[in-house]
């Protein structure tokens, strides 16, 4: 059956038709084999069998074909692209957030985070990533970062925000002398509130569509309850939402309960910040009271699988979150910048961890393909605009180069696409009904000069980084 917008039915010309097995991830969760998309404006005008539609728009540009997968855009629900460029001086070095990642992010002036931009920009959207979360640390970078996505033309939801808590932690040889304690900083709040508000209609109207702030609150330790609750009132307002790093790790956990006789999702709960405009980043460390809760108050959560591994702390209970409701899409924190990659790390991650179970349905190859796709777009309140390919629908669209034999012949594109797929799989990308790559090369971006530009950042920031590490980089490694 074949599907029409009023777009299409108002004789407006079809300006691509993206064919091939289209996998469209909407409700029914249809795959039209020799199927098509069609494009008008940055609009999904119709869906449906490649054949007819070619009859009825001829003069469309075609694009993909036989031997191709038509998915949604990926998302890519959080990221830090001021630290795309230090990812080598963190290896196999920890701890590293404070020491290594922060820092690098810090030393980069506004010319730079353009350059380190581009370059997570380039990496997701040669990967199929058509929209990007972005919570960089650093308030002059937020400006430069979107000016940056304009031009490159990535969809980006915007989490922005100052801290206005200072926190320490007394550690167990401490605690003979010294108590754990907190200090907030009222001013700070009400300036960066009032900056928040402005941003936030700056950017909706500025954005054109492709640009949705959020709210990012560092974490329990670094934010009062007097901004987690502030910032809930105002994303409530524009549909948005909160992003926090939260249940990380251990010392954050054991300063909350020294501070507040509570795990931090349990604070936020007790002063009614845990609410359907929260995304717990990572939630690691999260117990079966605190899902509970996320899953009652209907907040969602942005996981990082790599992540888990790469901070040495546990692996995020996905299984149990989904089964109680709790929305969850993937994030690559820019450790590794390819969607694809992630679902078949998250399939193998959690799989490995229901083993003792012996429960083979636990987390499937679906699930993770929802959680790059439509759960994503859920989880970013923007599912009435992406995350399937649906008549109305914004016309992100990745084209997923088959024409071999790791994707060919399939019986099942998700299930293909999350055990064999990688992100350089991904020929074509549209954004908003735009070519950001086409034929494996990106159109917005020169990537040669790019390239010049990250080599010298890039060894600038790691002669900075590489100093800090406990474990010389490399000793592990032989480069011949």
């Amino acid at each position: 059956m074949t599907m029409t917008s009023d777009i299409e039915e108002n004789s407006e010309p079809v300006t691509f038709l993206v064919e091939g097995t289209v996998v469209t991830m909407d409700a029914e969760r249809r795959v039209i084999s020799n199927g098509a998309v069609a494009v008008v404006g940055d609009r999904i005008a119709e869906i449906g069998d490649a054949a007819e539609m070619r009859i009825r728009h001829p003069g469309a540009r075609r694009i993909g074909g036989d031997r191709r997968y038509v998915i949604p855009g990926l998302i890519d629900c959080h990221n830090h692209v001021g630290q795309v460029l230090c990812r080598e001086s963190v290896a196999e070095d920890f701890p590293n957030i404070y020491r290594i990642y922060i820092p690098a992010e810090a030393i980069q002036s506004q010319d730079d985070i353009r350059i380190s931009a581009q370059v997570a920009f380039a990496q997701l959207m040669r990967a199929g990533v058509t929209t990007m979360t972005e919570t960089t640390c650093t308030v002059s970078h937020e400006e430069p970062i979107l000016e940056t996505a304009m031009e490159t033309g990535i969809r980006i939801a915007m989490a922005r925000g100052m801290w206005d808590r200072e926190s320490r932690l007394a550690g167990n040889y401490e605690q003979i002398t010294e108590k754990s304690w907190y200090s907030d900083d009222p001013k700070i709040l009400a300036d960066d509130l009032a900056y928040t508000k402005e941003f936030f209609a700056k950017w909706f109207e500025k954005g054109e569509g492709r640009v949705r702030p959020w709210v990012h609150n560092l974490g329990v330790p670094s934010c009062s309850d007097e901004r987690f609750l502030a910032t809930d009132e105002l994303a409530a307002e524009w549909g948005t939402g909160v992003m926090t790093h939260i249940n990380r790790d251990r010392e954050e956990i054991e300063l909350s309960v020294s501070l507040f006789g509570h795990r931090p999702i349990e604070h936020l709960a007790s002063i009614g910040a845990l609410t359907e405009r929260l995304v717990a980043i990572h939630a690691m460390l999260t117990t079966d009271r605190e899902i509970q809760l996320m899953a009652e108050a209907g907040a969602g959560v942005a996981h990082a699988p790599v992540v888990c591994t790469d901070i040495m702390s546990a692996v995020t209970r996905v299984p149990m979150m989904r089964a109680m409701g709790v929305t969850v899409g993937l994030g690559a924190d820019t450790v590794i910048n390819d969607v694809l990659k992630l679902m078949r790390i998250a399939y193998i991650m959690h799989n490995q961890a229901a083993m003792p179970l012996f429960d083979p349905y636990g987390f499937s190859m679906s699930d993770a393909f929802e959680m790059g796709t439509i759960d994503a777009a859920k989880l970013l309140k923007w599912d009435s605009e992406i995350g399937s390919l649906e008549v109305g629908k914004a016309a992100d669209i990745t084209v997923i180069d088959a024409n071999n034999v790791r994707l060919s012949p399939s019986t099942n594109p998700v299930a293909t696409l999350v055990r064999y797929g990688v992100g350089t799989d991904a020929e074509s990308v549209l954004v908003a009904g735009e070519l950001t790559v086409h034929e494996g090369e990106l159109v917005t971006i020169d990537e040669a000069a790019l390239l010049l530009e990250a080599e010298e950042l890039g060894a600038r920031v790691m002669s900075q980084m590489v100093p800090r590490r406990y474990v010389e980089l490399g000793t592990n490694v032989n480069v011949l």
